[in-house]
């Protein structure tokens, strides 16, 4: 079963199908605003279409691992690596509109169908450096040296 990001249910990608669906607690609640004017996502609960399931610790570790390893820890929710985490655990596609979601299950590998956007056309990871003094840095917002906000770019 596909595995749905925040932007999935914004697109509406529950009701364009009759597919079964899952995702995480964490977008489920992410999502809150809209559930609760809208009964039909309840209804799909109901009968089974969408399914919330927790990822497991380890599947977590590895997520968290890859988004690192890829650069794009810095910009990912606890909700975003609750669905690459979930995506890990259980094999599954993930559908999202979210270019971090996106590179960091690319570079594992992993099937992302986009909803609203075309996706990312080429997945790598992310480094960091400083346009004060020219230094790569680690994620964060300044440079350790020069006090610069960081900038980064996508190498492969």
């Amino acid at each position: 079963m596909p595995v749905l990001d925040a932007s999935a249910f914004y697109a509406g990608v529950l009701f364009g199908s009759t597919e079964s669906y899952i995702t995480t607690p964490e977008i489920y609640k992410e999502i809150s605003h809209i559930r609760a004017a809208d009964e039909p996502i309840q209804i799909l609960q109901e009968t089974g279409r969408l399914r919330i399931i927790e990822p497991s610790e380890s599947s977590w570790i590895q997520a968290r691992r890859a988004a690192i390893h890829a650069g794009d820890a810095p910009t990912l929710s606890e909700g975003d690596i609750s669905v690459l985490a979930l995506a890990i655990q259980t094999d599954d596609m993930i559908i999202t509109d979210d270019y971090a979601i996106s590179n960091t299950a690319k570079i594992l590998g992993m099937d992302v169908k986009p909803v609203m956007t075309r996706g990312i056309r080429r997945a790598g990871t992310w480094t960091y450096w400083c346009p004060g003094c020219g230094a790569e840095s680690r994620p964060a917002q300044r440079c350790d040296i020069c006090h610069s906000e960081l900038r980064r770019k996508l190498v492969s």
